[in-house]
């Protein structure tokens, strides 16, 4: 069921204030689209929304998101730990006991290899932040330390959940 929104328009009949609300849901679940990567015909089992419109964080700045990182909790398959290297001016790469992977820093917060992740928050420190896929089957709580600040994390779920993930199925990871 749709819930209407009425702050604005309370003289409209509620019909009308459903319908708005509902053809806004669709306008932004077409910009969730240019996000996502699957193509038309493939189907994958997300752990996200697909209608939910996410995107990367605009304080990204690769340098300062450079460094060591421990997996606090995530949804789909981590390393518990993992590191950014700078590659170059607008790139990063990802290092994990599985491999390595470099991702081109394309927009704020969005790095786009041979899959995409979206930074979708940041601490103002750079402590602890949100990564997700845009397929939708891989996100994950990053923090500098273990076990990290509890207020971060706490923010860092509530991103996710508000982007869209199923923070149910986000599973804490012990280094």
């Amino acid at each position: 069921m749709v819930k209407c929104h009425t702050a604005y328009t309370r003289r409209a009949p509620r019909v009308h204030r459903c319908v708005a609300a509902f053809a806004l849901g669709l306008m932004l679940g077409g910009c969730a689209a240019q996000v996502s990567s699957p193509s038309a015909g493939q189907a994958t089992i997300a752990a996200r929304n697909p209608t939910v419109a996410f995107g990367g964080t605009s304080r990204f700045e690769a340098a300062r998101f450079a460094g060591q990182w421990q997996t606090v909790a995530c949804i789909g398959s981590c390393a518990a730990q993992v590191i950014y290297q700078t590659a170059g001016a607008d790139a990063l790469t990802r290092i994990t006991p599985a491999g390595q992977q470099t991702y081109q820093v394309t927009a704020p917060g969005v790095l786009r290899g041979t899959d995409t992740l979206v930074v979708m928050w940041v601490d103002t420190g750079f402590r602890t932040a949100a990564v997700g896929d845009a397929d939708g089957t891989w996100a994950a709580i990053l923090d500098r330390r273990r076990p990290g600040g509890a207020d971060r994390i706490a923010a860092a779920r509530e991103i996710l959940d508000f982007n869209g993930w199923d923070t149910s199925k986000l599973r804490e990871i012990n280094g």
